[in-house]
């Protein structure tokens, strides 16, 4: 029985013991350090203007694929993190705001109160905005400001 106890415990242990690799991008005027584990979704644009998207895997230490497709470090321009939940938010403010726009132009061009429409046209160009910010404005990573290397940890 000992034994047996013992073995389980090793097992569940194991995984804790084991070294992982990790992408850390440290900033180069401060100390600041991000690391991303594998298969974390991230955008990466290349100096060559290509992007990828997607859950990225380290091959070694100076190369990642995303979604089959090979990156070396030295070649990436900026990361970007790319959480699931955030695009289906910015996305689904993006369409809410457009829909509320939508019946705001209407609202002014077919209906006796023009005020009404000017005001659900402005709301809706506020949620387009805030939308367009989920997307596009998380935490970017330049390659101008920020030095990545993959280590273990």
């Amino acid at each position: 029985m000992r034994e047996i106890l013992f073995l389980f415990s090793f097992l569940i242990y194991l995984p804790l013991l084991a070294q992982e690799q990790v992408l850390e991008m440290t900033k180069s005027d401060s100390e600041k350090v991000r690391t991303f584990k594998q298969n974390k979704r991230v955008k990466i644009k290349t100096l060559e203007g290509e992007k990828y998207i997607g859950r990225f895997q380290i091959i070694d230490e100076k190369t990642i694929e995303i979604e089959g497709d090979i990156i070396k470090l030295n070649t990436i321009s900026n990361i970007k993190s790319r959480s699931i939940m955030a695009g289906i938010a910015g996305t689904g403010l993006i369409l809410y705001g457009s829909l509320i726009a939508l019946v705001g132009g209407l609202e002014h061009a077919w209906a006796d109160n023009p005020q009404v429409g000017n005001g659900l046209f402005v709301a809706g160009a506020v949620i387009i905005s805030s939308g367009i910010f989920f997307n596009e404005f998380a935490r970017n990573q330049r390659s101008d400001k920020w030095n990545y290397k993959i280590i273990e940890k």
